[in-house]
């Protein structure tokens, strides 16, 4: 048991010490190339990579190799297909190891190197790479070709290589997309008899740009104009928007107006019924349909807020729905309007019958009275008469 103790202590004493010392970024100087070099590739093309690590001083050629029986090892990756790899371990005034691998990911040892009694280093250690662009899968994006590290380094202490691959495709689809957007919003405003060919002069431009620069396979520069045109066309949707809910929101105000007038109208209408039967049901009925008009004075008040906030197509939906309501109150409104009118007419029409009706009892009446009276009057007076031929 001592004899295991003792070696297991060993073990951990001895273990830092077969420890490669950590490499940092102020260790490396890395060269790299790419061939051919040009700002931006495609699909489907061969293209080669040179990668270069070097010491950035002589104090730090033996710190990049490996120690005695303890060697560093090196690692390369890349996002490219059908890669073919070239290691080569270059050592300070001494020879060359170099490996031949195919795949993603490889890695070669960079081992102790000493001439005689004098340790001596690495000179460089390359990577050679070649490899067939993949697809991307959208208009522009970055794919690494190189990605470099090494046993006991600080993570990024060796740069990547990446390159810009481009799809052709996905910029003629979102060229023709663009053109769909805008040919949509100048639709829109024609229907609504808003549109002006000045508003769209300048993103039709941008796009014509984008076009050519795709054209001459400049495709930083078409990316450019393409995003430049799609921020013109929300800026052109906006002010659509922002146009098509103006003229809406001012016709729906308009017919709430006409409304207002309907109401007062009604309630006139009203007050020459306090007589009526069913006055209290004509009242209940007024009192209903201004609560539906309020509620749909609150709700533009909703809008001018939404309006303010440039959320345009909200509002466009709200005053959509507020003239459909609108719509429908004025509907009832006249209805209800027309309901008071005509028991108006009916009630002032028994108003003036009523009054001959009376007048002509009356006149019956004192007709009768008369004749009472004056039958009365003449038994008296032939009384008298026989009285006085008496006496």
């Amino acid at each position: 048991m001592r004899f295991i103790a003792i070696l297991v202590a060993l073990a951990v004493l001895i273990a830092p010490a077969l420890a490669l010392e950590t490499l940092s970024s102020k260790h490396f100087t890395v060269e790299y190339a790419v061939t051919p070099a040009e700002e931006c590739f495609t699909g489907g093309e061969k293209i080669s990579v040179e990668y270069k690590i070097l010491p950035k001083s002589s104090a730090y050629r033996i710190l990049l190799g490996g120690e005695e029986n303890n060697p560093r090892s090196y690692y390369f990756k890349t996002e490219l297909n059908d890669a073919f790899w070239r290691l080569v371990v270059d050592y300070y005034q001494g020879g060359a190891w170099d490996e031949e691998k195919s795949g993603k990911d490889v890695s070669i040892e960079a081992k102790y190197f000493k001439l005689g009694t004098e340790e001596k280093g690495i000179a460089e250690i390359s990577a050679n790479l070649t490899a067939v662009v993949p697809v991307c899968g959208v208009r522009l994006c970055n794919l690494t070709a190189v990605e470099a590290g090494c046993e006991e380094c600080e993570k990024d202490a060796l740069p990547q290589v990446k390159i810009c691959v481009a799809n052709e495709n996905v910029f003629k689809n979102d060229i023709k997309s663009l053109r769909a957007r805008m040919s949509e919003l100048e639709q829109k405003l024609k229907a609504e008899n808003l549109y002006s060919e000045e508003d769209f002069k300048s993103v039709k431009s941008i796009i014509d740009s984008a076009e050519s620069y795709l054209i001459a396979k400049k495709f930083l520069n078409a990316n450019a104009k393409l995003l430049e045109a799609n921020d013109s066309l929300n800026q052109l949707a906006d002010l659509t928007n922002k146009k098509i809910a103006e003229t809406l929101y001012s016709d729906v105000n308009s017919k709430l107006s006409e409304i207002q007038k309907m109401l007062l109208n009604s309630s006139v209408l009203l007050e020459k019924l306090k007589a009526h039967s069913n006055y209290t049901q004509f009242l209940i009925e007024q009192k209903t349909l201004e609560n539906e008009f309020s509620s749909l004075r609150d709700s533009m008040k909703g809008v001018v807020s939404l309006m303010d906030k440039k959320e345009f197509t909200n509002a466009i939906e709200s005053l959509k729905k507020i003239e459909a309501n609108a719509t429908s109150l004025n509907a009832k409104l006249a209805n209800f309007t027309s309901l008071l009118n005509s028991e108006a007419e009916k009630l002032q029409t028994s108003w003036i019958q009523l009054p001959s009706l009376s007048l002509s009892y009356i006149a019956i009446i004192v007709a009768v009275v008369v004749a009472i009276v004056v039958s009365i009057l003449g038994l008296k007076f032939r009384r008298r008469r026989k009285w006085d031929e008496l006496r």
